[in-house]
Order: C-alpha cells, then structure tokens, then sequence
C-alpha cells in the first residue's frame, strides 16, 4: 500500500509542473491572440460593408439613366406618385390606372400627349380624373417623365416624398402636404398664385391666399371643397385643377386647409 502511494506521489511530481507550464504558456498565446483576432473580425466587417456600398452604388449609377432619374424625381415632385401610386404601383384610387405596364403599352406620342392635355375630366369630385399639366411642365420635364415611365418606373434613390411631421401641429403638416400634393407647382410658394395659365381668363393659376380668398373662402369647409372638388374648366390649354376628393384623406385636407390659414 505504501508503495502505491509513493510511486504515485512520484508520478504526480514529475508530471504536474510540465502540465502546468502547458496551461499557463495556453493561456499567455489566447490572451495574446484575442486582440489580434477581434481586430481582424472587425476589419473584414467594415472591408465588406464598404465593397456592398460601393457595388450598389456603381449598380445603379449603371442602371439608372439620367433622363430616367429626372423623370423619377418629377413622378415624386409632380405628386403623380399621390394618384398612381408610388413607383407607379396604383391601388390608390380605382379611377386611377397603375402605369408600369403602360409604357410598353403607349408610344412616346401617346404618354407626352397625356401629359400635356390631360385625359378626360369628371364634374365628381369624388372621381379623379389626369389634369392638363401643359402650361405648367416643360417639354423637357415631359420627357423626362416619359422617359421614367418607358423605363418601368425603377426604383431611384432619393426621389422620394416629402415626410409629413405628424406631431408637430396640423398647420406643420399641412405645410408638407401643400408640397407632397404638388400644389406648390401651380400655386407657388405660399400659395401666391401666378404661375402662367394662359388658356384661363386671368391668365394665371389664382392664389390660395390674400384678401379676395378670404374672402370667398372664409370657413374650413369652404376651403376643403374648393380641394376636393378641383376644377373641371381645365380643357386643354387651360391648366387644370385635378379632383383631389377620391385621393386627399379628411386628415389631410383638413391639415391644408389649416396651413392655409396661416398665409398672408
């Protein structure tokens, strides 16, 4: 028995420092290598995410053709996306057709004529109807949106809406509505009016502000349904106000007419 247990205190000396400076040299290379390694997880990350962009952005800087970007930023701007959907998609209103077949379908004569004259009108507000943009959008723009629309309405970066501050007040949201809905283009900046229609009796698309509106627009009610029901004199060349009622929720209508008030 005795001689068991001193062989095996034997083997225990003998063994036990070798095992020993094994863990302790094991640990010192872990500890040495944990920086190292962290710091090559963390360049290959950032390595990778910077080739992503890189190839993203030289995708679409080949894809998307400048005439085509322009027409998308007009599609936004031009509030088309508010009727016919974002990127052309439709489901807003069934009154309203979506257009990514439409180009393959129309020839480039078809579309600008659209465009330019409008596509039929309708006395219910409650039915839109295509405007006649001609006295407002240049030919350029024209093609330009021709253009977006042959090319299938692609997806292209920063041609998006205007953001609607929701919790800022309704007059604040009213304001980017004013912009969302493109009624900015006819009736200028702070609704002064003025922009050239020369088909029309005064020769100029009237302001949503200044005295005389106040006037004949003195509630709320009356503002929202000069809005909702537009203007159905627009026959070409007369630049038209669209039926905004089968598109324009109450929530928004009010919140322009909110803004409106707040005019000069």
């Amino acid at each position: 028995m005795r001689r068991h247990e001193a062989r095996l205190k034997s083997l225990t000396l003998r063994f036990a420092p070798r095992g020993a400076g094994a863990t302790i040299l094991t640990m010192l290379v872990r500890r040495a290598l944990a920086p190292l390694v962290l710091i090559l997880v963390v360049v290959l990350a950032l390595s990778l995410a910077v080739a992503h962009r890189s190839s993203g952005a030289t995708a679409q800087t080949r894809v998307i053709d400048p005439q085509v970007a322009m027409g998308a930023h007009l599609f936004v701007q031009f509030a088309c996306s508010a009727c016919h959907g974002l990127q052309g998609r439709g489901g807003v209103s069934p009154d309203v057709p979506a257009l990514k077949k439409v180009g393959k379908a129309l020839t480039v004569k078809q579309l600008s004529s659209i465009i330019k004259h409008g596509l039929g009108e309708s006395a219910d507000p409650k039915k839109p109807y295509m405007p006649v943009w001609g006295p407002v959008i240049s030919k350029s723009q024209v093609g330009d949106l021709v253009a977006y629309v042959r090319a299938g309405l692609p997806n292209v970066r920063y041609a998006d809406a205007v953001p609607v501050p929701r919790d800022q007040g309704v007059a604040v949201a009213g304001a980017a509505l004013y912009v969302r809905y493109g009624c900015i283009n006819c009736h200028g900046p702070n609704a002064l009016g003025g922009v050239p229609n020369p088909g029309s009796p005064d020769k100029a698309i009237p302001p949503l502000s200044g005295q005389d509106f106040r006037k004949e627009f003195n509630t709320d009610a009356k503002i929202i349904a000069v809005i909702r029901s537009g203007s159905v004199i627009g026959k070409p060349p007369i630049t038209s106000m669209p039926h905004w009622g089968g598109i324009i929720p109450n929530s928004d209508l009010k919140a322009l007419a909110a803004y409106l008030k707040t005019l000069k």
